[in-house]
């Protein structure tokens, strides 16, 4: 009985990912340098460190390796061996560390193999990534300006419940500017320096003194809560998340019509997405299941279609570290960890129906309707009275003008004479 059980086991967790019937998989890039050194920092200069800032580093480059060997385990039966575009798709934010982890994972994924095999010398393929410019891409950069979303973003930051969470970091951000010699106004500040000191703390920097008393523990929670801000009302996640929520439920809605009615085409069974620390913090906060804790090089979110016997459903999971560990299975709120497709698409209705470039691209804000309007009246009302001024200027005109031409004629005549 004992030698039967981890094959029974076994059995139960293939046939568990064979209902697995379609995946995405959002994951934040590896290790990297520092972005943004702060005024003060003694290890601002670039010859401390390996690579360029912002960069991903070898250590980085490891981590996604890995990662990418333990999604072709967990994905075997969604993806063959060998490489093949109607099976899985690729994006990436445009960014160097986003594209080198995506390719980096998907060597991981994908050593060739048999016929795929094009250089003896080399255990790699190449696997397309494809990208859209940061400032052109609302689906996974959520970069794309958007007038709608920095209304209401500022509209926030007005309300007393934000400006009264805000000042119990006043203290902190007074300590931060003065020390750090750059002005520390809000939550993105503080991140910006909690990053910082952290990737220098992980390659063994000496900190200043002044960090002591504040890092890590006083900044972290400030800092992790700059991941929430970009989605903390409804409408800021409709325009900040939106638009990748309604990408994935839409090709696991499409794969399902395709299973319902037996049509042989369908989408990739697999998508995966390389984004940043902030890609994951506003998915999970925009479906209410964030944690606050700040994401970790390699984190991951898997939004899975789940088929039992004829339902489906959405199973969201969460690996929240660097390590290779099974992901957490997240409870959604008002529903459960296996979560009925139809009630999932009523839950996040606020999400899935976003129609983004016309609400960010084509909506007035009230003011600035009326005072639109209100100036083409104006306009209006000004043509009109200037024409018919022109009108009766022109009539006299013409009066004036045809009394002199007459004049003329009769003098004219009278000469002949």
């Amino acid at each position: 009985m004992v030698t039967l059980f981890p094959l029974f086991f076994l059995l139960a967790f293939a046939v568990c990912e064979d209902n697995v019937r379609y995946a995405a998989v959002i994951y934040r890039h590896g290790d990297r340098t520092p972005v943004n050194f702060y005024p003060n920092d003694p290890w601002h200069n670039e010859s401390n460190w390996p690579v360029k800032p912002g960069q991903l580093t070898n250590e980085g480059k490891r981590q996604h390796f890995a990662l990418g060997q333990w999604l072709r385990k967990r994905y075997a039966h969604l993806v063959s061996a060998n490489f093949n575009p109607t099976e899985i798709y690729v994006r990436s934010t445009d960014v160097d560390r986003t594209l080198m982890s995506a390719q980096v994972n998907l060597a991981g994924m994908y050593p060739p193999k048999g016929q795929a095999v094009w250089n003896n010398d080399l255990n790699w393929q190449p696997v397309p990534v494809h990208t859209v410019p940061e400032y052109e891409d609302e689906v996974l950069a959520m970069k794309k300006k958007c007038p709608a979303f920095d209304r209401e973003y500022e509209k926030l930051k007005r309300t007393t419940e934000y400006k009264n969470r805000l000042n119990r970091f006043q203290n902190l951000m007074e300590y931060l500017s003065i020390n750090s010699g750059m002005k520390v106004k809000d939550y993105d500040d503080i991140v910006d320096i909690y990053s910082t000191l952290y990737i220098e703390s992980l390659y063994n920097f000496t900190l200043p003194n002044w960090t002591a008393s504040v890092f890590p523990d006083k900044m972290r929670e400030p800092a992790c809560y700059s991941f929430v801000t970009s989605t903390m009302t409804p409408m800021l996640a409709r325009l900040k998340a939106g638009p990748f929520l309604q990408d994935v439920i839409g090709s696991m809605m499409y794969i399902i019509s395709n299973e319902t009615i037996g049509s042989n085409y369908t989408l990739p069974r697999l998508a995966i997405y390389s984004g940043h620390d902030y890609t994951i913090g506003n998915i999970l906060n925009a479906l209410g299941v964030f944690d606050k804790n700040c994401p970790p090089y390699t984190a991951t979110i898997f939004m899975e279609l789940i088929k039992v016997d004829v339902r489906y459903y959405v199973r969201i999971s969460y690996r929240n570290s660097t390590e290779i560990v099974e992901p957490r299975v997240l409870i959604l709120p008002h529903c459960a960890q296996d979560c009925p497709i139809a009630r999932f698409n009523e839950l996040y209705r606020n999400l899935l129906t976003v129609n983004w470039n016309y609400e960010c691209g084509k909506q007035f804000p009230p003011l600035l309707g009326v005072s639109f309007f209100v100036g083409l009246a104006i306009f209006f009302t000004m043509y009109i009275v200037h024409k018919l001024h022109f009108a009766r200027v022109s009539h006299n005109y013409g009066r004036q003008r045809s009394g002199f031409e007459n004049l003329v004629n009769r003098i004219a005549i009278q000469i002949q004479r």
